[in-house]
């Protein structure tokens, strides 16, 4: 019988509004929800190569999240990420035990194929669960995605997923990459889904996947109140609610709604999050959504003008952000206009 998994993200994927900078009590104590909330994986964060203070849910040792986790719950698996452009040194990178997280989760870009089958190699042989997300999958043809599919699925892993980094893809766009993924893989091998809702269409996406005629075990990724990147994630509490009212599940997302309510309503009102019209434009021209970021919430620039900044931008220029290329299209815009 096909099993269902909710994966919570918020103390990972929420991180990119705040900067991770949640403070230590909210973390411990969105831990604590998320533990009661019946979730069946709770990710921590990420594991990358660079300082650490304890405010944060960046961390390059893991010792310190194995100190937020002291007590795990046997009915919970634990996660983190790590991205294979900025990745935690495999030496640097304790074996799996009873006190480590159960799943490394690595996001692979098709750049660095190479290089992430490697990592992901390393994850596997010091004893972690593995997930592979492959960033943007709409970049992949759909040759290139079932070649992909089939080399990491020789590692075994526990999920390989459908990535919809930029928030770009529907249900419809989506469906031929789930079942190329279901149909080259082995079958004890789960299906993820990570979205963006750039587009609106997270729950949607989701509800579509979940009812697929596909005999495979799934995983749906999802943050409270869809705290993340860009226009932000899946809803924890909305899927979660979907699923007790329609998978027998016995989630609790009145825990997740606690968390919102103490902590991340405070971030909401000073960096919001969620759908904007600058998001469905990085979403309409398959922009990096950093774009939107920074031109609507830090230079708070006239939608007109967002839409005609990124019509400019470059295939190359729209995938890989940085501040300094936003600045110089800026000026090109205002010097054209």
């Amino acid at each position: 019988m096909r099993k269902i998994k909710l994966l919570d993200c918020t103390l990972r994927d929420g991180g990119y509004i705040n900067d991770w900078d949640f403070g230590i009590e909210m973390i411990g104590k969105t831990i604590n929800n998320l533990e009661e909330s019946n979730i069946d994986i709770l990710e921590l964060g990420f594991l990358k190569d660079e300082s650490y203070r304890r405010n944060r849910t960046v961390f390059n040792k893991m010792s310190q999240i194995n100190a937020l986790i002291k007590n795990k719950k046997p009915y919970l698996q634990y996660a983190a990420m790590i991205e294979v452009v900025n990745p935690l040194p495999l030496d640097k990178l304790d074996n799996c035990s009873d006190e480590t997280v159960d799943i490394i989760r690595v996001i692979v870009w098709k750049r660095l194929i190479n290089e992430g089958f490697e990592y992901c190699k390393g994850v596997v042989e010091k004893g972690y669960k593995l997930c592979v997300q492959p960033a943007r999958v709409d970049q992949y043809s759909y040759e290139e995605f079932e070649e992909m599919v089939k080399k990491f699925s020789t590692l075994n892993p526990l999920a390989i997923y459908v990535v919809d980094s930029f928030g770009t893809q529907d249900e419809k766009t989506l469906e031929p990459y789930f079942k190329i993924a279901h149909n080259n893989m082995p079958s004890n091998i789960w299906l993820g889904y990570h979205g963006h809702n750039n587009l609106m269409q997270a729950m949607e996406v989701s509800k579509y996947f979940i009812n697929m005629d596909l005999d495979r075990n799934i995983i749906l990724d999802a943050s409270i109140y869809g705290m993340g990147r860009g226009a932000g994630n899946l809803n924890s509490e909305l899927i979660a609610k979907y699923l007790n009212d329609t998978e027998n599940k016995d989630y609790r997302p009145e825990k997740m709604l606690e968390i919102y309510d103490r902590y991340l309503k405070s971030i909401y009102n000073w960096c919001p999050w969620g759908y904007s019209l600058p998001y469905y434009l990085t979403a309409k021209y398959n922009c990096n959504p950093n774009y939107a970021s920074y031109y609507d919430w830090e230079l708070k620039l006239p939608t007109d003008d967002i839409k005609g900044i990124l019509e400019m931008l470059s295939d190359e220029d729209k995938i890989m952000y940085t501040k300094e290329k936003a600045d110089e299209y800026l000026s090109k815009y205002r010097k054209k206009k």
